[in-house]
């Protein structure tokens, strides 16, 4: 009789050891594996299709400019060449009033209308990258947040890089990417 109770403690403290065991294994495996597709296939395919919708959506434009008439569907057209657009990449800057604290992160494209609008940038990029700097660090959480804060930035850059080159060269501004942390 004692032989069975002493059979079954050892048989019980067996049984109460696995579930810890795995728990422990639970905790550990669980977040890997997470952290390992999120890393490797969630974040690939929403960068993939984020991508092609901004590549689509100026040319969804230009076609339904061309289809309802719009007086200027030639500008667009012209507008689509490599010479008249010129990307920004992972453009940073502190926002006004968060005492460093928050910060926006923009990828942009411009375009316009003079053939020589992506040489003018590239040769004076120092000069725009500050005028796009400054610009966006006068910005604050609250001017960006309000309904038309994007677009009134979206007008506030345009305007901060024409000045910035002394003539108006550029006329549309596409976000690409936008991130206020």
């Amino acid at each position: 009789m004692a032989e069975e109770e002493i059979k079954n403690s050892e048989e019980g403290g067996a049984k109460e050891g696995k579930p810890w065991l795995a728990l422990s294994l639970m905790l550990l495996v669980v977040p890997v594996v997470t952290l390992a597709i999120t890393e490797f296939v969630v974040i690939p395919r929403l960068q993939k299709s984020m991508g092609q919708e901004s590549r689509k959506a100026p040319s969804s434009d230009s076609e339904k400019s061309s289809k309802h008439g719009g007086g200027h569907s030639d500008a667009s057209a012209t507008l689509g060449d490599a010479g008249n657009a010129y990307t920004f990449e992972d453009m940073v800057a502190n926002l006004s009033g968060a005492m460093g604290t928050r910060f926006i992160k923009i990828s942009f494209e411009v375009r316009g209308e003079n053939a020589d609008l992506a040489q003018v940038l590239r040769l004076n990029r120092p000069i725009v990258q500050d005028a796009i700097i400054t610009a966006l660090s006068s910005e604050s959480i609250q001017s960006l947040e309000v309904p038309g804060g994007r677009n009134r930035l979206r007008l506030s850059l345009i305007q901060s890089i024409n000045q910035s080159l002394n003539q108006e060269i550029v006329e549309e501004l596409y976000f690409t990417a936008f991130m206020v942390q």
